[in-house]
């Protein structure tokens, strides 16, 4: 029951959480899931002693990563954001040791089930508050930016973010469809493919459609029956395909408008959504019947085959695409991802566009980043600060859009060997455990689902900030735990030999708890006093922001708060001292300069105001608040 649940309510908890996004919110989750690793591992209700060899080498190369980062707290200009990150990857190691200790027997199949269940939930959550907003909270993401109002990005308020979610469910989802244990939760996991499916066209995420396409790609080659998993996969490809016609033709629905003509359409698409999902579970049911009643052809392709015709279509799709001008088609698009936004795509026009919507310059500022020192790079957490000053484009941008070179440029080709062989570890063997098992075709059909959704995170990481939405490496890291531990039987160890690996896992969640709950407690202090600021409680919102400073002494942000609150009190010498203390632990943060100048002003020292101002500027030259 824990194998199933905790993943199942842990996906779907962060997803509904914003993507977990906030750091209260994983912050809380990191305290939970290493207090529970600490007591079961304390007290011997975990079997520590039988976690494999390659689930402690991931464990120990997240802990190597983890503290690679606590290193860089000390080059870093920020070290409040070096201690949050610091946090963040404490909450992942969690997860994943959670994962580890918590399953037992059976764990992959139950690993998959959970975390494609949980994306399943969430992805119909997501269509529903399509197709009848009414039914769900505000779409505040759509009134910051207006623009997005037709990417679907409910609950984790982040379009793309929700694509790369359900890239990573649906090779699972598939796989369940085509083997589950009992025939009607192959229908309904079939059933739940089209609606999964019409949920990522309303993203109209193009980096969405390309993590799915590789993860089909992935499962298919690694699949030990591939004929048999495609009538499962075509009945699902044609229900998706009768709902994305349906859904492109009914423009007030596409555009995310909430007006008459859009309720009507959604109405006409929630039952059309009923009608070919129920389609498609029912012929899942009878594929399934048929199968388990020897009624369907067997057909038997050897590897040897399969590989010469992978190989013929191979020189024949190469023979056709030179033909066609591929090369000067890929040069073009190329150019145009270089263009930083691209020209009214909007709706399924988008897929149409190859603009990087400024991804490649944010690449290009985090190898920039790196070559300032590229062993250590520039600080953990602190690439906001480095495109603020260095950017090439006027656009606001706090995280790389890749996991990979963000890690470049802020701690250095060790961080970036690192976090690379964090996501690369599991990958490689779940594919190596998979070529071992090809004559056990369950076990190698699990294998093939669950690498096919680490190749899926794997590319949302190097294209998005996924990184940066814990639901997301929550449901890779649950995944590659199953992956690492799959087809481990291990003898019991004695006693006196499983007390070692206990004792360290102890000391690991100690650590952890400490490294996560600081900043989990400087933050919930530092959001309490904003609260009582709001409330007009201004005595109250002082003392809060000064424990969030106690906390973290380290932190600009409880000194620029403690600033704003006495400003706000009338304070205005004392808001001076905290702003410029704020300066202090947070040099390279423009907005910290900012509020120091407009506080210097008001207390009437204009040189002081004017030399705070240009600092600021100087930080952030490209933004609209200095055009003037």
């Amino acid at each position: 029951m824990a194998g199933f649940v905790l993943p199942f309510v842990l996906v779907v908890y962060l997803a509904l959480k914003g993507g977990g996004y906030d750091q209260i919110i994983y912050g809380q989750v990191g305290i939970a899931v290493w207090w529970l690793v600490l007591v079961g591992a304390a007290v011997g209700l975990f079997p520590v002693s039988r976690i494999p060899r390659a689930g402690w080498f991931g464990l120990a190369l997240l802990g190597a990563f983890a503290l690679w980062t606590a290193l860089g707290i000390g080059w870093s200009s920020s070290s409040e954001r070096s201690v949050s990150e610091l946090g963040r990857i404490a909450t992942y190691a969690g997860i994943f040791a959670l994962a580890l200790v918590a399953q037992g027997a059976d764990r992959l199949r139950r690993t998959m089930n959970a975390v494609g269940a949980g994306i399943a939930v969430v992805a119909i959550l997501a269509l529903l508050s399509r197709l009848h907003p009414a039914w769900f909270p505000t779409n505040e993401t759509a009134q910051f930016l207006p623009l997005t109002r037709s990417r679907l990005n409910y609950p984790l308020n982040y379009w793309n973010g929700l694509a790369a979610l359900i890239a990573v469910g649906i090779p699972l989802v598939l796989v369940a469809a085509h083997r589950a244990r009992t025939v009607p939760m192959q229908g309904l996991a079939a059933a739940a493919l089209p609606a999964m499916s019409l949920a990522a066209l309303y993203t109209f995420s193009r980096g969405g459609a390309i993590e799915i396409a590789v993860a089909l790609i992935v499962l298919f080659a690694l699949h030990p029956r591939r004929l048999s998993l495609l009538p499962t996969t075509v009945v699902a490809a044609g229900g998706t395909a009768i709902l994305v016609a349906a859904a492109t033709q009914r423009d007030a629905l596409e555009a995310g408008l909430t007006n008459a003509g859009a309720h009507s359409q959604g109405n006409e698409m929630l039952a059309m959504t009923l009608v070919v999902c129920a389609g498609v579970g029912l012929i899942q049911v009878a594929i399934a019947l048929a199968s388990r009643h020897k009624l369907t052809p067997r057909i038997s392709v050897s590897r040897r085959q399969a590989t010469v015709v992978l190989a013929a279509a191979l020189v024949v799709a190469i023979a056709v695409a030179f033909s066609a001008g591929l090369p000067s088609y890929i040069s073009d698009r190329w150019q145009d991802f270089q263009r930083p936004h691209s020209p009214n795509a909007t709706g399924v026009q988008r897929f149409d566009s190859a603009s990087g919507s400024g991804r490649y310059q944010a690449w290009r500022a985090a190898v920039d980043a790196n070559s300032t020192d590229p062993l250590k790079g520039i600080g953990p957490g602190t690439y906001e600060y480095w495109w603020a000053q260095h950017g090439t484009i006027p656009s606001f941008i706090v995280n790389a859009h890749s996991l990979y070179l963000e890690t470049f440029g802020e701690l250095g080709i060790i961080g970036l060997v690192l976090i690379v062989s964090v996501v690369a570890a599991p990958l490689a063997v779940g594919i190596r455990k998979s070529m071992q098992a090809r004559f056990d075709h369950g076990r190698a059909a699990q294998l093939a689902g669950a690498v096919a959704a680490l190749a899926a995170f794997a590319v949302a990481a190097g294209i998005d900030w996924v990184w940066q939405l814990p639901v997301i490496p929550a449901a890779f890291l649950l995944l590659a735990a199953a992956v690492l531990a799959a087809g481990v039987r291990r003898p019991a160890i004695r006693a006196a030999r499983s007390l070692v690996p206990r004792i360290a896992l102890v000391v690991v969640a100690l650590a952890s708890l400490v490294a996560t709950a600081i900043p989990l407690a400087g933050a919930e202090s530092l959001r309490t006093s904003q609260d009582e600021v709001r409330s007009g409680n201004l005595a109250v919102a002082l003392d809060d922001a000064r424990t969030a400073h106690n906390i973290q002494p380290y932190s600009a942000s409880a000194s620029l708060q403690e600033a704003l609150v006495l400003e706000a009190a009338g304070d205005l010498r004392g808001a001076v001292a905290a702003a410029t203390q704020a300066t202090d632990e947070a040099s390279t943060d423009w907005r910290n300069w900012l509020v120091l100048s407009r506080l210097e002003a008001e207390r009437g020292d204009a040189k002081a105001s004017v030399e705070a101002y240009r600092r600021a500027k100087s930080l952030n030259p490209r933004s609209q608040l200095f055009a003037q």
